[in-house]
């Protein structure tokens, strides 16, 4: 088997045209423009794989104006995420209404999702003191405007377009996102010391779902930690963590995730918006067998094989 190193999306997808490949495989690796157009080709085999992770936002409940639980719950009733993975994802994103998919283990507690319902997000903000005053578009409370700083990595196509579409939203209920976009070192520095409003923070994936990226949520040095740090609760979050990382009885651990997680879904610290679901492009009258595995980066390659 060989393996090319394209780093260009559109170069992958033109190798994979003109035959020099035969499969582009894994997140991120095609443009989901390019994947939409060979997805209505039969001249290739396409797949989507189950949820990955999730791709989230982690809302600062330690600085203000999400500080508020109520600007927080605004948020989650302002997006129109089918609109949003339509328009960036063109479809081949599944919505996502939890911090994890149900088919994590513990995870599928029967949770209600937040519904777009922009009429409840302008009550919310109502009821939060930002008013907006007749010919102004962006809400104010005590004379400050209502400006939310929304940090992504720049260079990422994907969090760029979902960022742009996500201010639009925001601007409907009078809320300015001021799109901060950095190369990764900057939006790493953000994620450890806290300098955001909401920032893309993408959980982590099998195996790392829930034990693992709940574990780290107690460290100073991750996004949740800093986003999840003005919440009264999180003394008591960070204890049963630390419980549920000891626990070795099945039905303590479950009470405790159930905890945890309905805690961190009422108080509204995360905005998921979609499921990462791996694609795969190749053509069938040249590769057979092609199949996801387990995670975002374990591929099964010896099953797959060249026909003849």
């Amino acid at each position: 088997m060989l393996v090319k190193i394209i780093p260009d999306p559109v170069s992958r997808a033109l190798a994979l045209q003109t035959g020099e490949i035969d499969l582009v495989l894994g997140q991120g690796q095609i443009g989901f423009d390019t994947f939409a157009a060979m997805r209505a080709d039969p001249a290739y085999a396409t797949g989507v794989s189950r949820p990955v992770g999730t791709m989230a936002v982690a809302i600062n409940s330690a600085r203000t104006p999400t500080d508020d639980l109520r600007v927080r719950q605004a948020i989650q009733h302002l997006v129109d995420k089918d609109a949003l993975i339509d328009g960036v994802f063109l479809g081949a994103q599944p919505r996502a209404d939890f911090l994890f998919s149900p088919s994590v283990p513990y995870a599928d507690i029967g949770l209600t999702p937040y519904r777009y319902d922009i009429d409840e997000a302008n009550r919310l903000l109502d009821a939060a003191g930002w008013t907006l005053e007749p010919g102004q578009t962006v809400r104010t409370r005590d004379g400050l405007p209502l400006v939310i700083d929304y940090c992504f990595v720049g260079n990422d196509a994907a969090q760029k377009a979902a960022a742009e579409v996500l201010q639009g939203m925001a601007a409907r209920a009078g809320i300015l996102l001021n799109l901060v976009g950095e190369e990764e070192d900057s939006y790493y520095r953000r994620q450890k010391d806290g300098n955001f409003g909401m920032i893309v923070n993408p959980t982590w994936g099998p195996p790392f779902e829930p034990h693992a990226m709940l574990g780290s949520m107690r460290s100073a040095s991750h996004a949740d930690y800093q986003a999840q740090l003005g919440l009264p609760m999180k003394a008591r979050l960070d204890a049963a963590i630390t419980s549920v990382m000891r626990s070795v009885d099945e039905a303590e651990r479950a009470a405790l995730y159930r905890d945890i997680l309905t805690t961190l879904h009422e108080q509204a610290v995360y905005l998921p918006l979609h499921y990462a679901a791996l694609l795969s492009v190749h053509r069938p009258d040249r590769l057979e067998g092609v199949h996801f595995g387990p995670g975002k980066s374990k591929y099964l390659f010896e099953d797959f094989r060249k026909k003849d």
